[in-house]
């Protein structure tokens, strides 16, 4: 069948048809319907290039019946150097190919085969290619052909004709399309910002992304990695897709982190080219390479990436990384004409995905920074939350100290040692003089650990004959020795779940050593006289005024004992190493003193409080607890008196210190001694300076500055 050349009513009847036709489904088989209704076209086609012009699409339609419904639809992509024909962008012109002709002296070629196959499988004895354009821009080509087709030279300019005019009206049709997909894509992220921003768990927002992602681009793996320039910190996010549609996270591996910088690796160089597929060959390479991409073939059947890279001057960059085990054929809902706008070489992912994906990733990109914030605020606010309970502790710490006064830095070191050791349940050996508070450290030790609720016990070692103390810590059954008239628990029984105070271990009989050696290493023990074993779980914290390495050294105590006992030491110190706590520790001792004795005591003289600060306290703490328990019986008044209760350990106050000479007074006085001697004479043989042993100007000098005058010296001298 001919082409009627300048067939007007044709072109008014194409043009009334499709003017008002935005859809491209119905616009191609409007086309389709009039060629075959005029001409009776069997096959019509479009091939359509990409805005690289790199690819191009085609999509061709045969009528397979009596009518148009009956009919067969093929699309394929391929790229322009794999087109086995010239197919001009640059100066389209027509294209007349005799199919079997050119078969016959073309070398068949992989990507060739499809569009062999489908050429021939359609019974194409031969085909026109038209270019299509509009504004002097060209949109594509379009596919003529029938079984009796034949198109003559004088019907080109006709046909050219005809393809502009499709071309236009499917040009309207494409900036349609675009303008649907833009205002497609503002929705779309704007519910991505209304969806994700206000979340602020990464697990929540991760699993929340990757099934919104899942429902615009559909994928079996999720990956994304993110890399902030500023703290140059590396972000990984990991998920597959489970057999309930679910994504499930993957945790964070080295493994895995590995496989992504691999795949990202593979991004192409050349610049605005942000995206590449590793599909076939190449994905199976990198499954032998790396164990994460290996699992994910084995395990879950993906066998396609898509990668996808947005880099931000300021913040970083962030990578998509989508899987898939499925092959494309066309996005979900979408119908199959539309395919000629997705259409590029990949196998299994559409263009128009990829450029919805790289439009998403800088609104992505802006909402993890939204949520890198959210976690940077979590951690401050832990932070915080911490800083917060460590004062907390503190006020606590206090309270279970509430017996142990004082707040030189001293004393707080020894506290805060008793806070890091309580809760380990660790052996506590406490060293200090006697009087310094020992069995305060150990009841803070017990108050500030798991055990607290359980018993306390106190243990005195040097308070106990030696025959008694075994008896005493372990217990003894009836007539096991002389007066055992009944069986006794031992302290390490009763103590059991709680703590055992040993005070003044030192004073421990080497013979009983042995045995708490078997109760701290075994925490096990057999009473006197007692055949059955006894298990006790029982913290011990010990103490002792004496040099234990010295005592170890000398025999008198046992060094596998000391080392058991010595996990942690705590030193508390003498109570005139810590002269700035006298004042709060009288103020405290007269508080509880002058209610229990009955009288009101209100204040301390204050040289009678220097006196105290500049003693010695042999005695410490206890010490000055007794003094001050004695001046409030023997005060009179509301004033405290500490006359005569120190002893000679005590330094003067009052007419001692006003006598006292200052280091000038002296200076002064013993110059004016020597020159009344030399009568006067400051310099030479037989003077003051040669008498003090000084240089006469230097004397001179220092007389001017004090103030001395020789006739003075003279005159008091005569």
């Amino acid at each position: 069948m001919e082409i009627l050349n300048n067939d007007l009513s044709l072109l008014i009847s194409i043009n009334d048809d499709i003017a008002t036709i935005k859809d491209a489904e119905n616009l191609f088989l409007t086309i389709f319907k009039k060629l075959h209704a005029f001409y009776g076209i069997k096959i019509v086609g479009i091939a359509l290039p990409d805005k690289t012009k790199e690819n191009v699409g085609f999509v061709i339609a045969k009528i397979t019946g009596e009518n148009l419904e009956e009919s067969t639809l093929w699309l394929k992509t391929f790229s322009m150097d794999s087109i086995p024909f010239n197919l001009s962008l640059d100066n389209p012109d027509l294209v007349l190919l005799d199919a079997h002709h050119f078969y016959s002296v073309q070398p068949v070629m992989k990507e060739q085969d499809s569009l062999q196959n489908v050429l021939t499988g359609m019974n194409i004895n031969s085909f026109v290619l038209l270019p299509m354009k509009t504004g002097g821009e060209l949109i594509g080509y379009i596919i003529f052909s029938s079984h009796e087709f034949n198109l003559k030279e004088n019907d080109y300019d006709y046909s050219l004709k005809i393809a502009n005019l499709i071309g236009a009206a499917l040009k309207k049709s494409i900036d349609y399309a675009d303008l649907q997909d833009k205002e497609k894509e503002k929705e779309i992220q704007l519910r991505l910002l209304v969806d994700l921003i206000t979340i602020n768990q990464s697990e929540v927002f991760f699993a929340k992304l990757a099934k919104e992602i899942d429902a615009l681009i559909s994928c079996d793996y999720l990956a994304i990695y993110a890399r902030e320039s500023e703290m140059n910190v590396s972000k990984y996010f990991t998920s597959v897709k489970s057999t309930e549609d679910k994504f499930e996270i993957i945790p964070l591996s080295q493994s895995v982190s590995n496989a992504i910088m691999a795949l990202r690796q593979y991004l192409p160089e050349k610049q605005g080219q942000n995206f590449i597929e590793i599909a076939d060959d190449l994905f199976d390479t990198m499954a032998e390479q790396y164990t994460h991409i290996r699992n994910l073939k084995e395990k879950n059947s993906i066998n396609s990436f898509l990668i996808i890279h947005y880099f931000y001057k300021d913040l970083g960059e962030i990578n998509l990384i989508i899987g898939r085990k499925d092959p494309f054929l066309w996005m979900s809902g979408q119908k199959k004409i539309e395919l000629m706008f997705l259409q590029n070489k990949n196998k299994y992912f559409a263009y128009k995905e990829i450029e919805l994906g790289m439009h998403l990733l800088p609104l992505l990109g802006m909402i993890l920074a939204n949520l890198y914030a959210f976690e940077e605020i979590k951690i401050l606010t832990k932070k915080l939350e911490q800083e917060k309970n460590f004062l907390l502790d503190e006020i606590n710490l206090s309270g279970s100290f509430q017996e142990i006064i004082g707040e030189s830095q001293i004393i707080q070191n020894s506290l805060n040692k008793v806070k890091l050791v309580a809760p380990l349940d660790a052996t506590v050996l406490i060293l200090g003089e006697t009087g310094t508070g020992k069995e305060l450290i150990a009841r803070a030790v017990h108050n500030l650990s798991n055990r607290k609720d359980n018993t306390f016990i106190t243990v005195n070692c040097a308070a106990l004959p030696a025959q008694l103390i075994e008896s005493e810590l372990f217990g003894h059954e009836k007539g096991s020795f002389t007066g055992a008239i009944e069986k006794r628990i031992g302290k390490f029984e009763v103590a059991d779940g709680g703590t055992i105070f040993l005070d003044e271990i030192g004073e421990l009989p080497l013979e009983i050593q042995a045995k708490l050696l078997r109760v701290l290493q075994e925490k096990e023990f057999e009473r006197i006289g007692g055949k059955s074993t006894i298990h006790s779980d029982v913290r011990i914290v010990a103490a002792t005024n004496r040099n234990l390495e010295r005592e170890v050294a000398q025999g008198k105590f046992r060094s596998d004992l000391y080392f058991r006992l010595n996990v942690f030491p705590i030193t508390v110190p003498p109570l005139r190493d810590r002269t700035d706590d006298i004042p709060i520790l009288v103020k405290h001792f007269i508080s509880i003193y002058s209610k229990r004795i009955g009288k009101e005591v209100k204040s301390i003289r204050k040289n009678d409080m220097e006196m105290l600060m500049t003693y010695n306290w042999p005695g410490n703490i206890r010490e000055l607890e007794h003094v001050i328990e004695r001046a409030i019986i023997i005060s009179e008044g509301p004033n405290l008196n500490l006359e005569n209760l120190l002893g000679s350990n005590a330094k003067k106050t009052d007419e001692d210190l006003e006598s006292f000479k200052t280091l000038v007074e002296i200076e002064k006085e013993h110059i004016i001694n020597a020159l009344k001697l030399t009568n006067g004479k400051v310099t030479g043989e037989k003077s003051a300076a040669q008498l003090l042993g000084i240089n006469g100007k230097t004397l001179g000098s220092r007389m001017r500055k004090l103030g001395i005058k020789r006739e003075i010296t003279i005159t008091a001298r005569e």
